[in-house]
């Protein structure tokens, strides 16, 4: 009989490696250890990552001109990051720091040539032009990247020295590097980063930035990173306003063609394809087709004073032409006698503007130009101050007391534009209303020129009544908080200095200046001041004052209050439609740029609203309705509740607004009719129940990534 044998879990084991022994003995071993296996990777993969950053730790050129890089990854939390592969590699842009003078015919004023960036990478454009733009791109080499597998690489560049010619490497002067790196990871989403080095590989020490003229961060105020209209050209890789300066160098240049509307080629002209020639150029058109909402002409929109930018003030030197000509090169943008009309061009011996234009000593220079000798700043920067408002209960009638300075010198009647507005009423004027529970109580009310009187120590009263104007019924509704500020024009000199108004034969003003700013002032009834605004903020002014810094369709206002004291809700448009703030700013924030890509979509609402003035929970349960247009025979308005409001202005019919989404609305409490709003007469007693179900959460997540709407 056979004997059966039960091993336990570690007798097996144990005999499962002394087979395993004779085995391999039985095979030759010669009972020594094998070789140490290779280390596994250390780091996550590039392919888990939702963030990158690279950090370049050091570079070096060989004799021949090679650049050669060494760099890390890491991912939010600064953990190693391996995986990149030689096709991830974007750009790498490699350059010095040069003079002008280096570079034939770029010196303007002799003697003072600037300092430039000078490319090392050149590209010949033909017809004696070149550019900075041949930078080396990964996917052109098999070899050049080491993944080293703990988070540093190796890249050593196929691709030599070469500025066709036009000037040497430099070893002494300061050198920068320009990274960019453009992959995805297994979820299909891009990984875009931009790293710079600057070193003198002399010495083979680092260096700081050289010329410091314009922080990332002011770009991308309005090119919002990872939003549309963000920096993310060639590609989408070159997303900081740093990469473009590494190619779009000063001398970069070349010829561009004009199509017609059947792609046939109408004429060719030189193009600046600097950065300051582009981004100038680009500005400036995209304001004029209504993109971009500032002029070019402010420069201090881009070149913005910063303590930390040893050249954020550079653009006041007068050395460069180029930068002029940027703007000024049509005969609209110069005087007559500087414009050559037979060759459609400004004539060849005024090309050199700074040779003129140049301060202390000659004509006007940019800063005087574009700001302390330019009627239009000036006009930024002169204030309206309310210093006192006093109500005469019996009269009905209201005194408004106002200061309007520029510096320290009051602004008198005689430099206020007095002249009629075009649509009736004055061109200057303050605006009367009043606030209870977050809304204004009527239509906006201009109180013209013809209302102002010279007050005492420089200041001007404005005196109105009732009649006229809604005194009692907005000065006898419980609570109210009146409400002043202001639409006032000053007269300038034509250089920047305020000046009595003067008048053409045909009695008009010929020196009026744009408006001045206005911030609302608040009063209580017994002319005692409200030292912060009652009403609540959905947004804040600094967001808008990124991208439109002082100019506003209008006028310029520190304070949303200025713009929503006449588009309040009370105010409809002619037919449908509503003239309040919210239903305004909606329609205007759809851009797209010439390309027909997006540029601002209103459905991104964090970027006005910052973090939660977009939430319904802020428009209170007894809040008033909003005007939305009138009924078809004009005899009433039409009104939407309040939350709904919010909505629709930017929900319009059909689109998102169909009888099925007006059934849902109704159902939940909310007023809306087929043609938007009901008549006054009709509207119910409200308790609308919308943010009960659309949260914050779920407002930003039902509006995230939308390309297309109303």
């Amino acid at each position: 009989m056979m004997k059966r044998f039960n091993f336990n879990a570690a007798t097996t084991a144990m005999l499962g490696a002394g087979l395993l022994s004779l085995m391999l003995t039985g095979c030759g071993s010669d009972g020594k250890d094998g070789e140490p296996g290779k280390p596994g990777p250390v780091g996550t993969p590039i392919s888990k990552v939702n963030t990158l950053k690279s950090n370049i730790n050091s570079a070096s050129v060989d004799t021949d001109g090679f650049l050669t890089i060494n760099f890390s990854l890491s991912d939010a939390n600064g953990a190693a990051v391996f995986g990149l592969k030689n096709t991830d590699i974007g750009a790498v842009s490699f350059g010095r720091v040069g003079s002008e003078d280096e570079i034939e015919g770029l010196t303007d004023v002799e003697g003072q040539a600037r300092e430039i960036w000078l490319s090392y990478f050149n590209k010949d454009k033909g017809d004696g032009l070149y550019t900075g733009s041949s930078y080396f791109q990964g996917k052109n080499c098999e070899d050049c990247l080491t993944d080293n597998q703990d988070g540093t690489y190796t890249l050593k560049l196929n691709k030599a020295i070469d500025t066709l010619g036009k000037y040497d490497y430099k070893a002494d002067m300061v050198n920068g590097i320009y990274l960019g790196i453009k992959t995805a990871n297994a979820a299909n989403v891009n990984l875009v980063n931009n790293s710079f080095f600057y070193w003198q590989p002399s010495s083979d020490t680092t260096q700081a930035k050289p010329k410091p003229v314009i922080a990332d961060e002011t770009c991308q105020s309005c090119h919002r990173p990872g939003h549309d209209g963000e920096l993310a050209f060639h590609g989408g890789k070159h997303v900081t306003l740093e990469s473009c300066t590494f190619c779009h160098t000063d001398y970069n240049s070349y010829m561009k063609e004009d199509k017609d509307e059947n792609g046939q080629v109408i004429s060719s002209h030189k193009f600046d394809g600097s950065i300051k020639g582009m981004a100038h150029e680009i500005h400036s058109h995209a304001f004029y087709n209504g993109i971009y909402p500032q002029s070019a002409s402010n420069c201090q929109t881009c070149h913005q004073p910063d303590d930390n930018l040893a050249l954020a003030d550079a653009w006041k030197g007068d050395k460069d032409s180029a930068t002029c000509l940027n703007c000024h090169n049509s005969p609209f943008a110069v005087p007559s006698w500087h414009w050559d009309a037979e060759n459609n061009q400004i004539q060849e011996k005024k090309q050199n503007c700074v040779s003129c234009h140049n301060d202390p000593d000659g004509a006007r220079g940019a800063e005087r130009a574009h700001y302390s000798n330019n009627d239009s700043a000036q006009a930024a920067k002169t204030r309206v101050i309310f210093n006192s408002m006093t109500y005469d209960e019996t009269n009905k009638a209201v005194t408004a007391n106002m200061t309007v300075k520029h510096g320290d010198t009051n602004v008198t009647l005689a430099q206020i534009d007095s002249s009629p507005y075009k649509y009736g009423g004055d061109t200057s004027a303050i605006v009367f209303n009043g606030v209870v529970k977050d809304d204004f109580l009527v239509n906006y009310q201009k109180v013209g020129y013809r209302y102002f009187s010279a007050g005492a120590d420089g200041s001007i009263n404005v005196t109105f009544s009732d009649g006229a104007f809604k005194v009692a019924e907005v000065m006898a509704t419980p609570e109210v908080k009146v409400a002043l500020s202001s639409q006032l024009h000053v007269c300038f000199d034509g250089t920047g200095t305020v000046a009595d108004c003067e008048f053409d034969a045909d009695g008009k003003i010929t020196n009026s200046g744009p408006y001045v700013p206005s911030d609302t002032t608040y009063f209580n009834i017994d002319g005692s001041k409200v030292d912060a605004t009652p009403r609540v903020q959905h947004a804040e002014m600094a967001a808008c004052q990124q991208c439109h810094t002082t100019a506003i369709t209008h006028r310029f206002s520190n304070d949303i209050d200025g713009c929503a004291s006449c588009h309040n809700g009370t105010r409809d448009k002619k037919g449908d439609g509503s003239s309040n703030l919210a239903y305004i700013v909606h329609s205007k924030h759809y851009l797209y740029d010439s390309s027909g890509s997006g540029f601002f979509k209103k459905t991104d609402c964090q970027t006005c609203h910052g973090k939660d003035g977009f939430s319904l929970k802020k428009i209170a349960a007894d809040a008033a309705p909003v005007a939305f247009g009138k009924t078809q025979d004009g005899t009433e308005q039409t009104l939407v509740s309040p939350q709904t409001a919010a909505c629709a202005s930017c929900h319009q019919p059909p689109y998102g607004l169909n009888e099925t989404t007006i059934n849902h609305i109704v159902s939940n409490g909310g007023v809306i009719g087929t043609g938007h709003g009901v008549p006054a007469s009709e509207y119910p007693q409200v308790k609308e129940a919308c943010s009960t179900c659309h949260t914050d959460s779920q407002l930003l997540e039902a509006h995230a990534n939308w390309r297309f709407g109303y």
